[in-house]
């Protein structure tokens, strides 16, 4: 396609009345083609190299053929011949010398074409070249620039007469203005550029066929600023069509300006133009021939780009022949260092100044200009960069704005002025339309005159980024430049102006957003109580701030603003923000919160609680690899219930926990490229609206089936795009299920032509399609781990049948074994036990609310009339002895333990524990110790597992009740009495 981009956006702009709208068209994927690329009907073998053309293979029906940037330096006949469709050819960036006359033969069709930056001279011919382009009869767009035409006799495009709408013939070496045949018959001629062509003069004849030229770039060539080198009836033709007009670039400042002046009288027949550029004279001024241009919009005489402007001083009379209609005046660089009061009193409808790169300006000029804009419709001033780079002390007083506030001004932009001090007042001049300030690459920080912010009730945007770093000094700044104005010497002096200083963080600590501190400190409480309940007042309607590169040192601990702010965006990266406690109060309808690149490495969990309204959270380029590994229940993060999109990049992560993001059921957008994580097993099942998964640039090999079946399920209703480009991708038969998901999912993976390959040798293979690794893999990877299953599965399964089948054969003798050795060894056991010592008969594990039981009845009966010594805690435990070491020596020292199981033993700890020792005991001697006596009939869901256990595998006796038969309560005792004997 031809690059327009002058012409094209100045008439787009002038028939449609303001800016092209950007339409971005849905194209379909690009194929090869031969060696071409082909997209749809576009065609594009630029970049190939080539010396020669190579068309065989390429569809025919094309519509555009991009050729640009090869090496071609002929074109033959008919090349193009078979191109009949073709609308667009760029042929521009090659070597071309030589174009033979039937080259362009077929193409009736083509409406562009590109020849830029080759190698044509003059093209010999019959009758100009007419035949070279005798079949281009539709062509509207020809660019010549870049080209070696500076010799042309004849018009360089005569053929092409009625068609021609835009016409490129810039840095073509001289150009000889003389000559009136050359540009005849482009009678509809729409933009023509002839600038860095060496033109020294302008002729009349030379525009007389180009009645409906809107756009004329003459710029950059040596056309003096005079009515000698603009003849008085030059624009004559011109006048009722021509809207743009450049003639920048023609004022050789080394010469005598004596005689240089703006030729308004060959301009002021352009009644119809809109846009003029040219440069900017000393001392000038710009005479009555102006006022006949009566649709003047836009005048520029801007020094940038190669242009001159050496304006140096305005004087109430420089502006005064302007017509009214101007809006946007551009004296950027003009070495500006003088205005009157009055200067700009004739704009009344001014919409745009410009006064930015004039450094010699300053703020006090500045303010005193202000005086003739009061009452204008201005509403954007740009004075970028008018203070020296390395003045210092520079304050922005009450004086300086005390005419601003009469003004429309909705835009301020004042980068690079090394602003450094607010004094009182001088915020408040502003007017109450003010809407957008950019205060970027200044020295501005933290200090008291953010109070006055709260006036600005319009304001919606503040830009108020750190300093650039500068270029090398080439030479000491002048002395002035280096004293503080006013003679300000030291703090006290600055104080008396009212100003407010910027404070550094080495100055004074702050409660609510606290500095890193290094050294001592002599601050004392009294200090710190200043800012103890702080409030951070925003102006109503501020929408935006950006602060990054500002240096700023704080912790940021518990902040407040005000509950009426209207906070949506706040971006505060780069700067050097390393501890975020939080939480933050106020800020109810922020919506993106950028902390990035600011060395944290210590955030609570709690930091980002108030802060539900965030839908875009940046804190990418921190040191945040603890702080996400220790975040394992999700909490920092569950706040955020609205989160779409979360940036967590270049932080040095290695483990990413499984809930560290649960919280974030809105996420779309989840970056975690540039870390150090091996594993990404992360529940993400609760993002159902997940779009954009960014792993780039990690450590991973594959990824868990229960992220692959997310991400499935998801790809069903929208589109997911995945980034795994730059990890190791294991492509071994190991991991061939998530290789094949790669090759089968509807997941769309980013650069999937560039992964890389961790092969099952221990090599890596960068950039390597991964799909074709895929297809080999599958052709020669077995499912070796299925066989493996399977075999071990029916080795089990005949293991088992033949054991079962052993035991049933034999199960009565196995049966006749067990009982008869168990028998054997408990008679061992009696005849061992006959000859142990033991202290106590049963030790009574009992509730104390079964007190008056054992106490009365129990004891009398088992001790007084059988005999038996028993263990009864509130008795025999040793006073001082602790009581586990009690529980344990009583289990040891006696027979068996009697427990009297009951409702309220069941429920207590201590009994519990008693059992427990009494069963351990059991185990390591294998005699049987436990011995229960059911007191009460107690419900088997209500007793505990272990004690139910215990009832099915040991001895136990019931209580008959105090009701009972006297002649089984007697046989219920004997019975007891004998068991606790064996």
């Amino acid at each position: 396609m031809l690059h327009i981009p002058l012409c094209a956006i100045a008439v787009v702009v002038t028939l449609k009345g303001g800016e092209p709208k950007k339409i971005l068209p849905i194209l379909p994927p690009f194929t090869r083609c031969g060696q071409c690329s082909c997209n749809g009907s576009t065609v594009d073998c630029s970049n190939q190299g080539w010396t020669t053309l190579h068309l065989s293979g390429l569809p025919e029906s094309a519509a555009s053929l991009s050729l640009r940037n090869n090496s071609i330096s002929y074109l033959g006949p008919g090349v193009f011949a078979s191109f009949i469709s073709l609308r667009s050819l760029d042929l521009s960036a090659n070597v071309i010398v030589n174009i033979s006359e039937d080259a362009f033969s077929g193409l009736k069709g083509l409406t562009e074409l590109n020849l830029a930056h080759n190698r044509l001279t003059l093209m010999k011919g019959t009758s100009c070249a007419e035949k070279r382009f005798a079949d281009l009869i539709s062509l509207t767009h020809l660019d010549l620039s870049f080209n070696h035409l500076h010799n042309a006799s004849c018009s360089v495009a005569a053929r092409f007469g009625t068609s021609l709408r835009w016409l490129a013939l810039s840095h073509n070496g001289y150009f000889s203005s003389k000559n009136p045949r050359l540009l005849s018959s482009l009678n509809n001629l729409t933009c023509l550029d002839l600038s860095h062509n060496g033109m020294d003069t302008l002729s009349v004849e030379m525009f007389q066929d180009a009645i409906h030229l809107q756009v004329l770039n003459l710029s950059h060539n040596q056309i003096p600023h005079n009515n000698e080198s603009y003849p008085l009836d030059l624009f004559q033709l011109l006048g009722p069509s021509l809207v743009e007009l450049r003639v920048e670039g023609n004022h050789n400042v080394s010469c005598h300006t004596e005689n240089f002046s703006y030729p308004d009288q060959a301009l002021q027949q352009l009644s119809n133009l809109r846009r003029l550029h040219m440069d900017g004279l000393p001392n000038a001024e710009f005479g009555p021939g102006f006022k006949g241009m009566t649709l003047l919009e836009t005048l520029s005489l801007s020094g940038l780009d190669d242009s001159m402007c050496t304006i140096n001083s305005l004087t109430n009379k420089t502006f005064q022949y302007l017509p009214h209609s101007l809006r946007s005046l551009n004296l950027t660089k003009c070495n500006i260092s003088r205005i009157e009061k009055d200067v700009f009193r004739p704009l009344r409808h001014l919409h745009t100044l410009d006064l930015s790169f004039n450094l010699d300006l300053g703020f006090d000029t500045l303010g005193n200009a202000f005086y003739g804009l009061q009452g204008s419709d201005l509403q954007e001033l740009h004075i970028n960069y008018i203070i020296h780079p390395y003045a210092m002390c520079v304050m922005l007083t009450p004086q300086n704005t005390r005419f601003f506030k009469k003004t429309k001004l909705k835009v301020i932009s004042a980068r690079g002025n090394r602003l450094q001090v607010f004094c009182k007042g001088a915020l408040l001049n502003m007017p109450d339309s003010l809407e957008k300030v950019t205060l970027d690459n200044n020295n501005l920080g933290f200090g008291s005159y953010l109070k006055d912010l709260e006036s600005l009730k319009n304001l919606q945007i503040i830009h108020n980024d750190g300093l650039v770093a500068f270029e090398s000094p080439t030479e000491y700044p002048p002395d002035q430049l280096q004293q503080c104005s006013a003679g300000v010497v030291d703090e006290r002096e600055v104080a008396g102006l009212n100003c407010h200083r910027r404070w550094h963080t080495e100055d004074f600590p702050l409660t609510t957003w606290t500095p890193e501190l290094t050294g001592e400190s002599n601050l004392g409480p009294s200090s710190l109580q200043r800012f103890n309940k702080l409030v951070y007042t925003l102006p109503p309607q501020l929408n935006t701030y950006v602060s990054r590169r500002n240096k700023f040192y704080y912790r940021i601990l518990e902040v407040e603003f005000n509950a009426t702010n209207s906070l949506e965006i706040l971006n505060l990266s780069n700067n050097i923000l390393p501890t975020w406690i939080g939480p933050i109060y106020g800020l109810t309808k922020l919506r993106t919160l950028d902390l990035s690149g600011n060395f944290a490495y210590n955030v609570s969990k709690t930091f980002f609680e108030k802060l539900e309204s965030l839908t875009v959270l940046v804190i990418s380029d921190n040191r945040l690899r603890s702080v996400i590994k220790d975040n394992k229940d999700g909490e920092m993060f569950s706040p955020l219930k609205k989160l779409r999109s979360l940036f967590l990049s270049r932080n040095d992560l290695n483990v990413v926990p499984e809930n560290v993001f649960q919280g974030l059921v809105a996420l779309q957008y989840l970056v975690l490229s540039h870390n150090e994580v091996f594993i990404f097993n992360v529940s993400i099942s609760h993002m159902k609206n997940l779009s954009f998964l960014d792993l780039s640039f990690n450590h991973i090999h594959f990824l868990p089936k229960k992220i692959t079946d997310h991400l499935d399920s998801v790809a069903e209703y929208r589109r997911v795009r995945l980034d795994l480009t730059y990890n190791p991708i294991s492509c071994t038969c190991q991991h061939i299920d998530f290789l094949a998901w790669i090759d089968n999912s509807k997941v769309a993976f980013r650069f999937e032509e560039e992964m890389t390959c961790f092969m099952s040798d221990g090599v890596m293979h960068g950039k390597t399609n991964v799909f074709s690794v895929i297809q080999s893999l599958q052709d020669t990877c077995t499912d070796k781990f299925g066989i493996l299953v399977g075999a071990m599965s029916c080795a089990f399964c005949l293991l088992s049948v033949m054991f079962s089948a052993l035991v049933y054969r034999y199960r009565w003798k196995l049966r006749y074994l067990y009982y008869a050795s168990r028998l054997a060894y408990r008679r061992l056991q009696t005849c061992d036990n006959d000859n142990d010592d033991f202290e106590f008969y049963a030790f009574v594990s009992y509730s104390s609310e079964d007190n008056d039981f054992v106490h009365g009845e129990l004891l009398e009966e088992l001790e007084t009339r059988a005999g038996l010594r028993l263990n009864v805690h509130n008795r025999d435990f040793i006073p001082g002895r602790p009581i586990p070491s009690n529980i344990v020596s009583a289990v040891q020292s006696s027979r068996r333990t009697l427990v009297v199981l009951t409702r309220e033993l069941v429920q207590s700890e201590w009994c519990h524990y008693e059992m427990q020792m009494a069963t351990m005991e059991a185990a390591h001697t294998g005699r049987d110790v436990l011995l229960f006596l059911l007191y009460e009939d107690v419900p088997s869901q209500q007793l505990p597992r272990d004690v139910l256990y215990n009832l099915q595998s040991s001895t136990y006796i019931t209580f008959p009740g105090t009701r009972a038969e006297p002649s089984l309560v007697r046989d219920f005792w004997a019975r007891l009495a004998q068991a606790i004997r064996h």
